[in-house]
């Protein structure tokens, strides 16, 4: 009886064994994983500063100035050349629409001056 209960103690025992060496290597390569996870992660927050970085250059004022300035002419823009509402729907409303009552404020050298701000050919 003894030498049964001992075999089943060795067997158990040799059981426990196994089964703490197979958690065990499971234990290590899920840290192995973790650490390759961490290592891509900080692979990942490199690259995304760097294109930070990049699109911090590319959206720089003085830049796109210097861009701008070589290739067009344009211009910081003035007072004068602002509309009102009414003006901007006087100038540029629908034709088809009549309106009942002009605005007497509304002057023609606005409305021309419009038309040539917006590159349209007026005719008269």
């Amino acid at each position: 009886m003894i030498r049964i209960t001992m075999l089943f103690l060795c067997f158990l025992l040799a059981a426990a064994a196994a089964g703490r060496y197979k958690a065990e290597v499971s234990v290590r390569e899920t840290r192995q994983d973790i650490y390759k996870l961490q290592q891509e992660k900080a692979q990942e927050l490199r690259k995304i500063q760097t294109l930070r970085a990049e699109i911090a250059y590319l959206e720089s004022p003085e830049r796109l100035a210097k861009i701008a300035e070589k290739k067009t002419d344009l211009r910081p823009l003035v007072g004068a050349q602002l509309l009102t509402a009414d003006q901007f729907v006087a100038v540029f409303g629908d034709p088809d629409v009549i309106p009942a009552q002009r605005d007497p404020n509304l002057d023609d050298a606005i409305i021309l001056r419009a038309l040539a701000m917006a590159d349209l050919a007026v005719v008269e």
